[in-house]
């Protein structure tokens, strides 16, 4: 038991209008400010209490941003109708308190690090120069800038990369024509980072990926003094550092529909029914990206192997007696 665990406490103050123009367009802007005390997440303990970590409040927060709503009627009358709509969100958050009086702490293992003053969700890794073309060696930058072919943690910083994108919204547009109608809908995520651990993995020829396949970047290792490569040699251990770092930002359609309802006269012929739709449903159907790994939607520091979004068809017959 736990008697000063507590809720989570979030205070908000938002504004906002809703607009419509001309019978056609409309939407709504917000801005919004909220802020989170006794924010919950897991704190170490030292082992002589039987555990590693737990749940405990760690500090405070501050989220603020903007969203916009805007949906347009670009046709509409008895015969045809066609609208888009578009939604952006732009959310800024901000740590502004931790746990025992704390500036900083580093989450074990998860290569991210909470700041008073920094962003929740900001990679703290150590950055990668390259590979020295003479020997084959990874060279990295130390807590000063200066370069050095010896790992260590305590060079880790900030990267100035998100797991959680800034920029979040979608779009889409719905179209019908005489019982026929089509939906298509996009979501995307801009400036969003996420670890790649698979690579780590499949890319770790000395170490941890002795036991696994290669990716094909692997025939780019450094084999002979002079070549530029940014897969160092063989012998090389590799590490976890920013250069498994990938843009996942991403740009997905979400949704594809197609109906038809049967027309009205026909049903009535048929003196069985009272209403016929004939459908196809797609999802996650297409994703443009540069991320390397199965997906790039999730919203962690890190992805191992993790299974992706399903690509799902959906064909049926809904009929109203």
């Amino acid at each position: 038991g736990n008697p000063d665990l507590t809720w989570e406490t979030v205070t908000s103050a938002n504004i906002g209008v809703d607009f419509r123009l001309f019978n056609r367009f409309y939407g709504s802007i917000d801005l919004y400010k909220k802020k989170t005390s006794d924010m919950l997440m897991s704190i170490p303990y030292s082992y002589t209490t039987g555990f590693g970590n737990n749940i405990g409040n760690i500090g405070g927060m501050v989220n603020k941003g903007i969203d916009l709503n805007l949906n347009v009627d670009l046709i509409n009358n008895s015969k045809f109708f066609w609208t888009f709509r578009a939604s952006l969100n732009y959310n800024k958050n901000e740590i502004t308190e931790l746990f025992n009086g704390l500036n900083e702490y580093v989450i074990p293992d998860t290569g991210t690090k909470l700041k008073i003053g920094r962003s929740y969700g900001e990679l703290y890794c150590v950055k990668r120069a390259g590979v020295d073309p003479r020997d084959g060696k990874i060279v990295w930058y130390d807590k000063n800038g200066n370069l050095t072919k010896t790992y260590s943690e305590d060079n880790a910083t900030f990267i100035d990369k998100q797991m959680f994108a800034p920029w979040t919204g979608g779009f889409g547009t719905t179209a019908s024509w005489k019982g026929l109608t089509a939906t298509v809908d996009f979501s995307f995520a801009l400036n969003k980072y996420m670890i790649n651990y698979d690579r780590y993995v499949l890319e770790s020829p000395s170490d941890v990926g002795l036991k696994y396949n290669q990716t094909k970047r692997m025939l780019n290792m450094w084999t002979t003094p002079g070549q530029v490569t940014d897969i160092p040699a063989a012998t090389e251990k590799v590490y976890l550092d920013d250069s498994f770092a990938e843009n996942s930002s991403y740009l997905r359609l979400r949704t594809l529909s197609i109906s038809y309802a049967l027309p009205k006269k026909l049903i009535q012929k048929s003196k069985f029914f009272e209403s016929c739709n004939i459908f196809f449903v797609g999802r996650n159907l297409l994703t443009f990206t540069d991320f390397t790994g199965y997906d790039p939607e999730p919203e962690m520091n890190a992805v191992k192997f993790n299974y992706p979004n399903t690509r799902q068809y959906s064909v049926g017959v809904e009929v109203s007696f």
